[in-house]
């Protein structure tokens, strides 16, 4: 049973999110402890499962498996409880580490998250030395602390993307039997953790700026952020840049801001947020009316589809996240977890008590082909909501570019600025221009 619900959630996981793009090669063999920072609950460690592609063990607090629905996932995935002195005997951790050192030991892959907490602050919580403990007690052959990096565009929005940054393997050298590790030894290794960490993690002082690094990195990069892997690493690469400037050279840092909060302006007053959907055209030619009408056949295609499938569905979805809510107990880290499982149950039952109804109406034959368009017309109202903001951007971008054509070349005008004001900056700190460590690969879609 465990493998056939490891294999549905990871394909739900697929299907949630449209890209996976990792960056960096994690280790071909050996045992392994994959260290990352936790933005998304139980979603997290899903998605370091795909992202290596094989089996990972992960380490999860205890809590959690007081809840029913979460234990049974957290079962199939080979998870282990830890235990907080607040909330349970920390004695019983004896126990968790001696199933890591078995787990490693037999060069298996442990997952575990530092920070002891799923949150959604701009850096780095204070590491535990849990991580530090295992690696050293451990006494594997050839052991290995990989640090992960993990960005969501919009951890809560369907079909949206995830980079992953694998960084450089921090080597453990077993101890000799009988040698503990020392607290000294201890606090280095977590100290080098956190450090490599923070080498693959975005990080800011708050999260508007947070945000803003992500912003401006899509804003000023060639392709408009479309690459998400190598979108991540380009707002690493500028956090670092602002970090430095900030210190050499303020009143640098100050112009750039300044020019990105006048581009923000610019177009909030025009009514584009992606610059990038604005084609303008230098040859004196007028624009041509069709380019605003073709982005908009697809919309039209599917929306008779769509609208039979929200018609269907769309009391039961919009059910998800109360349920979810509910169901937590109050564990943040369960409600993406929730929603996913959730959607998944409510929304098969939907589709089943619509087959009975028809078949019970119309006949058999009606019955099993709502089996079919259920599903089907369901997944194609969600594709119609995703593209939907996506086009209208595209239409009002056309329309902007097709009647006020000299705002558009504008609006295009001050991204080449603020882009060449932001390179400045990335040279001036001594940055290189962002180049992924190593090509992302995208896990490939269902």
């Amino acid at each position: 049973m465990d493998p056939l619900l490891r294999a549905a959630w990871l394909a739900l996981i697929r299907l949630y999110y449209r890209e996976i793009a990792v960056t960096g090669t994690p280790p071909a063999e050996g045992p392994v402890i994959l260290v990352a920072n936790h933005p998304n609950g139980l979603l997290d460690p899903l998605v370091l499962c795909i992202g290596v592609d094989r089996p990972v063990a992960f380490l999860s607090k205890s809590t959690l498996f007081s809840n029913p629905l979460a234990r049974r996932i957290l079962r199939a995935f080979s998870a282990i409880p830890v235990y907080r002195a607040k909330e349970a005997d920390t004695a019983q951790n004896e126990e968790t580490f001696a199933r890591c050192r078995s787990l490693l030991g037999a060069q298996g892959w442990l997952a575990l998250f530092p920070e002891g907490i799923s949150h959604d602050e701009p850096g780095l919580q204070p590491l535990k030395t849990g991580a530090a403990r295992i690696a050293l007690s451990s006494r594997a052959p050839g052991l290995r602390v990989v640090p992960v990096g993990m960005l969501y565009e919009d951890k809560e929005i369907f079909r949206s993307r995830v980079a992953l940054t694998f960084g450089t393997p921090i080597e453990v050298a077993p101890l000799e039997p009988g040698v503990e590790p020392s607290q000294e030894a201890v606090r280095a290794l977590t100290a080098q953790i956190a450090d490599a960490l923070s080498q693959v993690v975005l990080e800011a002082e708050d999260r508007e700026i947070w945000r803003g690094l992500v912003a401006v990195a899509a804003w000023t990069s060639p392709d408009g952020g479309r690459d998400m892997g190598a979108l991540d690493h380009r707002a690493r690469a500028l956090a670092a840049a602002y970090r430095t400037l900030d210190e050499r050279d303020p009143e640098r840092v100050v112009e750039v801001v300044e020019a990105t909060r006048h581009y923000v302006r610019l177009l909030d007053a025009v009514g584009v947020t992606d610059p990038f959907a604005l084609e303008v055209r230098h040859t004196g030619a007028p624009p041509s009316p069709f380019a605003a009408i073709v982005p908009l056949l697809p919309l039209v295609l599917l929306a008779p589809v769509a609208l039979v499938g929200a018609t269907l569905a769309w009391i039961p979805y919009r059910l998800v996240k109360p349920l979810a809510l509910r169901l937590s107990g109050g564990h943040a880290d369960l409600v993406g977890t929730l929603k996913l499982m959730l959607g998944l149950v409510i929304l098969k039952l939907t589709w089943i008590a619509w087959a009975v109804a028809f078949g019970v109406a119309f006949g058999l034959p009606v019955g099993l082909a709502m089996l079919v368009i259920g599903p089907l017309s369901g997944f194609a109202a969600l594709r119609w909501g995703e593209r939907y903001d996506l086009r209208r951007e595209v239409l009002h971008a056309h329309w902007l570019t097709l009647t006020r054509e000299p705002i558009a070349a504008a609006v295009a005008e001050q991204r080449r600025v603020l882009a060449e004001k932001v390179e400045a900056g990335l040279a001036l700190a001594g940055e290189a221009l962002p180049r992924a460590t190593a090509e992302p690969t995208l896990v490939p879609p269902p």
